[in-house]
């Protein structure tokens, strides 16, 4: 009998226990109006974004959602999820708020980017077997390709240097792609490269030397008073003198630009590590580096930086401020081509990206903005057609030619 009275106690305090245990629990509301996530995260002014929560509003018009200060348009809604239209706001951070009938939260951010005029779409049109193989697109086979220019004919013509002999290749339109010269000599290293007169140029790196490619075949450049070292590029200017980039030496680390007039050296520029060059619209001299900035010759004026804050490691964040290309990392350039539309591209292979720098409404370089326009790849040279909706680009490591088209 004691033992049955025992049980019937142990029983009603363990259920006590439970009571209590139960009432010292903390049940979350479930009509409790609360946000979750914002996808995505990130983008523009009109673009569309879902929010995820509960407890939002099923009549039409209880929801109402902001942005920072500015309303947002919503087009669906339930119970657990708002789309709406994002307002017009300048680039930053905003916080979102949404408001119904069962009050008011907050907690989740958007971050508004620049938005950019065009859209890109990035292919491999030929190449991406290391070779030199002749053939159509991705059938042609390339050996580090590396300059690229194009002739009256819309033809594409690239240097190629490396493993399997230095070349120079041609891509028709239909991306077909043949020999136009192969080199006896590998030691030279043929690197950038333009279009003169009707006759192709191009830079030899390690031999130190210019060539000319005419119809009779190939010729040495003579340049009086220069000391080529390492030699990257050639252009010419309006004017028809010619501007060679020897970007260093073990007696000239620093590296020079020369500018031959009928083959003398007319003046010597000291620029840090040049690799490239572009003529812009207004005649000037656009000079790419390794040394983390970009460059400009005026006339006869010396060299002023025009973008670059001196760094050459890769970036979390290349492209800086806009409105102030000093405070854009440049990492190393390698190709650089100014555009009929004022713009400048560039090849920066320490952040595996093409880049575009566009000046303000001025035309001032130094006061425009740096955006990438394609990443994750090597590129080598960038070349623009004159309607700004084509741009190929070599890339030397995964020996392919892209083209990013304009939208």
């Amino acid at each position: 009998m004691k033992s049955t009275v025992s049980l019937i106690i142990a029983a009603i305090l363990a259920g006590t226990v439970i009571v209590s245990c139960r009432n010292d629990r903390y049940v979350a509301s479930v009509t409790e109006l609360q946000l979750a996530s914002v996808s995505p995260s990130t983008g523009y002014s009109g673009g569309i974004v879902k929010i995820l929560g509960r407890n939002f509003s099923e009549v039409f018009g209880e929801n109402r959602v902001f942005v920072g200060e500015l309303e947002a348009q919503v087009l669906e809604y339930n119970t657990w999820d708002l789309t709406v239209v994002l307002p017009a706001q300048k680039p930053g951070l905003y916080e979102i708020t949404v408001q119904t009938p069962k009050g008011t939260v907050s907690g989740l951010q958007f971050e508004y980017r620049e938005k950019p005029e065009h859209e890109y779409v990035l292919s491999t049109i030929a190449g991406g077997t290391e070779g030199y193989e002749d053939g159509s697109g991705v059938n042609a086979r390339f050996g580090h390709p590396e300059g690229l220019a194009m002739d009256n004919n819309g033809n594409l013509w690239i240097t190629q240097r490396g493993n399997y002999g230095h070349r120079i290749r041609k891509m028709y339109p239909n991306y077909s792609v043949t020999t136009v010269l192969s080199m006896s000599d590998n030691s030279q290293f043929p690197w950038h490269c333009t279009f003169y007169a009707g006759d192709f140029y191009f830079a030899a790196k390690a031999g130190n030397k210019v060539y000319k490619v005419t119809p009779e075949g190939l010729m040495e450049v003579t340049i009086s008073g220069a000391e080529l070292s390492n030699t990257m590029d050639v252009e010419f200017d309006n004017a028809g003198a010619m501007w060679v980039a020897s970007r260093n030496s073990s007696t000239d680390p620093q590296g020079k630009v020369y500018k031959v007039v009928n083959g003398t050296v007319d003046k010597t520029y000291g620029v840090p590590l040049p690799t490239c060059l572009a003529i812009d619209g207004k005649g000037r001299m656009i000079i790419g580096t390794n040394s983390g900035n970009m460059y400009m010759v005026d006339g006869d004026n010396d060299p002023v930086k025009i973008a670059g804050n001196g760094s050459t490691s890769p970036s979390a964040d290349p492209n800086g401020q806009s409105g102030d290309t000093s405070t854009a990392s440049m990492g190393e350039i390698s190709g650089v081509f100014a555009a009929k539309d004022g713009s400048i591209w560039f090849c920066d292979v320490k952040n595996n990206m093409v880049r575009k720098l566009t000046p303000d409404a001025s035309g001032d370089y130094t006061k425009g903005r740096i955006e990438t326009i394609a990443s994750g790849f090597y590129p080598s040279d960038v070349y623009v057609t004159d309607d700004c909706t084509r741009i190929y680009v070599s890339s030397a490591t995964s020996h392919t030619i892209r083209l990013i088209e304009v939208f």
